[in-house]
């Protein structure tokens, strides 16, 4: 080691040229590294989709959900699976086994073994596999909405094509994967069937659907091979327009007469059915989420999209209203903002005390290590494939400030033989070499410190696993540019400074405060050690027992600017009810500052944190409202505080038992704080409103906040066979925890099926009739379901 120190310190030119090269090209590699909010990480977790229209849970249990999960058993190289059977809609939740070597090879036999699956019914859907991963980010969401309050049909189609307009351009965009949509209804071509005018006419809805099918095709007939070339045939038949549908035949004779569509059936251009219902600041929006690609800048990306929204802003005569929401480059540049105001901080701050203290040579070399770490950093980073993202830049805030401790100890010891007259060749030699062993060793200490969190496992695990990997590269990058880089530099400075003899002494105020202070405490600590040892055992003993009363550890800590209200209703509840409901919350949102909060969406129908949340509740007595706040220091009140007035504002929704189980846990948690108890208001709410109270089930209010999904604070799971003992023991728990004080918002996941009517066809009567029980089904769906007749 002495030898390459002496190699680096005899080629001053080199080295000089080197740190300019260092510092010049990891300035370069931050400025074109990607900047995205997270990691690329894959969750081993496979998701599994299949929508059958009109079937009931059970059903689905039956027909969909155990044929998949038979097939998802034979599959090695997986840990768990859970299911949930909702109408209409089978999901399965897999992880997959951590110690599987071959993760993707244990997602494409799950692939095949799902493909392999012929016993689901011909109505369902197939099955949708997905891999969760955040290798395609949504970076920004888009929610374009009306500004009249028009809620026709024709409206909604004029929202749509200026939508359509604006996701064109966005896929544009340089990095952008793909456009996702949501409040987005398709076009299609709705036969209102008149059922008088059929029965009288001797039809049924099947030969409808069946003279539809037959007539919309474009169908190939082959080629037609001529002397001078070769002529394609193809048969016409596919619908353009209601007026071609209207006269399509469903029946005639040889005579020539004929029953048409439109002598049974009104035909019209509409909307499909809303799934969900979802709305901006209370009014109705379709939102369009960009997401990126893996490679691209996340930061770049919404800058883009938000050029292309100013321009349409500026030529939209003010028809149409744009709200961002989830704008992940505001807290991609915060952190940003944060890593490099600690950095020139560190500089500023090392620079200052070094100079205090040692002179301001010793000063401008050790600071000069901040920078030259950082470029050594980024380099290594971009080669290694590592990115700007929340996580990294923590890495990086964190190292700002040990970075320089290797220098500082090699300045002052070549100081030290300087000092005493040492050529500055001689001592920066002698210097350095003399600390090799401490310095690796209090470096090491340090990276040995971090390095266990190389090796956590599950999603946390690897969520954080750049934090240890860059602060790893940075003490290492410091601890190079300590022993190669840092001596020339000194050598160079302090060539001409001292001569060989010349011994200076030590003078002013800090050697002043050495001697009249720091050494009467050290001689009275050597001559003392047993009592010293026993002080400083007691002071650990201490500080466990402090932190043990006191101590909270958040690796993620910052201000929460999202919260989620969620609301549950009856179970068979219309969705034009529960928005009502969701309307009641939002109007006491909208009389809350734009100082506070910025944007609020609403859905109905669905409750979910993000698209890949695997524990998804949908349904139409299901709904919520995420409220996006300002940035908390732009705020002056916080987040709870925020909540708590919602939440006595619209109390009055709850049922009778939820809000007297909140009144319980507020009144022991006031009893604990000796506060006085204000019970919740429950006659304060607006008189339009009045048929609604007490009818929610549940509103709940949760903060979401950054990091790595690591569910909630406290879960129990409870398992069995029969649902009503699960239930009623479900029950017991919340009663129980709700006397918990500190204990809100608690719920489950469980999901309540709607009542329904079981048809008995009658067989001897449908036989003598010509029909089977599967035209009955076919018949009852149609009338009240309705069916896709030809697409």
């Amino acid at each position: 080691m002495k030898s390459l120190v002496e190699f680096f310190l005899s080629k001053s030119i080199f080295v000089n040229l080197l740190t300019f090269l260092v510092i010049l090209i990891g300035g370069f590699t931050a400025v074109k590294m990607n900047r995205e909010a997270f990691p690329n990480i894959n969750f081993d977790i496979v998701s599994v989709v299949t929508v059958f229209p009109g079937a009931s849970p059970s059903e689905m249990e039956k027909l969909v959900t155990k044929p998949l999960e038979e097939a998802i058993q034979e599959v090695d190289g997986i840990k768990e699976f859970r299911s949930a059977s909702i109408e209409n809609r089978s999901g399965i939740v897999i992880t997959l086994d951590p110690d599987s070597k071959n993760t993707q090879k244990v997602v494409d036999d799950i692939k095949s073994a799902i493909d392999r699956v012929e016993d689901l019914p011909e109505e369902a859907e197939d099955p949708i596999v997905t891999e969760i991963t955040t290798s395609r980010q949504p970076v920004i969401e888009i929610n374009i909405s009306l500004k009249s309050n028009d809620s026709s049909i024709e409206a909604e189609k004029h929202l749509k094509a200026q939508a359509k307009i604006v996701e064109q351009a966005l896929e544009d965009i340089p990095g952008v994967a793909r456009i996702s949509k949501r409040g987005w209804r398709d076009t299609e071509m709705q036969v209102d069937i008149d059922p008088v005018a059929m029965f009288s006419k001797y039809l049924t809805s099947q030969d409808i659907i069946f003279a539809l099918k037959n007539r919309n095709i474009n169908f190939p007939g082959g080629n037609i091979a001529g002397n001078q070339k070769e002529v394609i045939l193809r048969t016409i038949g596919e619908f353009n327009s209601p007026k071609e549908i209207e006269t399509v035949h469903v029946r005639s004779n040889e005579v020539g007469n004929s029953i048409r569509i439109d002598n049974v059936a009104r035909v019209t251009e509409g909307l499909k059915e809303a799934e969900y219902l979802d709305k901006v600041n209370g009014k109705k929006t379709i939102a369009l989420t960009v997401i990126k690609r893996e490679k691209a800048d996340a930061i770049l990306v919404v800058d883009e999209a938000k050029k292309i929204i100013e321009e349409f802003k500026k030529n939209s005569k003010n028809e149409f209203e744009y709200a961002f929401v989830n704008d992940l480059s505001k807290y991609i540049r915060r952190r940003l903002g944060v890593l490099l105001s600690n950095a020139i901080g560190g500089l500023i701050l090392v620079t200052a005390s070094l100079f205090l203290f040692l002179g301001w040579r010793v000063a401008l070399m050790t600071a000069l290590g901040i920078p030259v770490s950082f470029g050594a950093t980024f380099v290594i980073m971009d080669y290694l494939g590592l990115t700007l993202n929340l996580i990294s830049m923590f890495g990086l805030i964190i190292v700002v400030g040990i970075l320089v401790d290797d220098a500082i100890i090699i300045c002052e010891n070549v100081y030290r033989y300087m000092e005493e007259g040492m050529p500055a060749y001689e001592a920066a030699l002698k210097g350095t070499s003399e600390v090799i062993d401490p310095v690796t060793a209090t470096v090491t200490t340090t990276v040995a410190a971090f390095a266990p969190m190389l090796f956590m496992t599950g999603i946390f695990g690897k969520f954080i696993y750049s934090i240890p990997l860059v602060v790893i590269i940075a003490l290492l990058a410091s601890l190079s540019e300590a022993f190669f880089i840092l001596p020339s530099h000194l050598y160079d400075i302090n060539k001409h400074k001292f001569h060989s003899g010349e011994i200076k002494e030590e003078s002013g105020w800090f050697y002043k405060l050495k001697v009249n202070y720091y050494l009467p405490l050290l001689k009275f600590a050597l001559k003392h050690r047993l009592q010293i040892f026993i002080y400083l055992f007691a002071m650990l003993v201490g500080s466990f027992a402090l932190f043990a009363v006191f101590g909270r550890f958040k690796l993620f800590p910052g201000s929460v600017d999202v919260f989620q209200i969620k609301l549950t209703g009856q179970t068979g509840i219309s969705l034009q009810e529960m928005e009502k409901f969701t309307h009641a919350l939002e109007t006491e949102l909208a009389k809350i500052s734009k100082e506070e909060i910025e944007n609020y969406v609403t859905r109905v129908g669905i409750i979910q944190k993000d698209p890949n949340d695997p524990f998804t509740k949908r349904g139409k007595h299901y709904a919520q409202v995420l409220v996006y706040m300002t940035p908390e220091e732009n705020r002056k009140r916080g987040t709870d505080t925020i909540i708590s007035e919602i939440r006595e504002k619209t109390i009055w929704l709850l049922n009778e038992k939820s809000v007297k189980t909140l009144e319980e846990t507020r009144k022991k948690e006031a009893e604990k704080k000796k506060e006085e108890y204000k019970p919740f208001n429950l006659n304060e709410y607006p008189a339009e409103f009045s048929r609604f109270k007490g009818q929610l089930l549940a509103l709940d209010f949760e903060k979401l906040a950054g990091g790595p999904p690591v569910g909630k604070p406290v879960a129990i799971e409870i398992r069995g066979d029969d649902y009503d003992t699960l239930i009623r023991i479900g029950e017991e728990y919340k009663s129980v925890m709700a006397k918990v004080p500190g204990v809100t918002d608690i719920g489950d996941d469980f999901n309540e099926g709607k009542d329904e009517i079981r048809i008995k066809v009658n067989e001897s009567l449908a036989s003598t009739a010509g029909v089977s029980v599967f035209k009955v089904a076919q018949a009852i769906n149609t009338a009240f379901q309705g069916t896709v007749a030809t697409k």
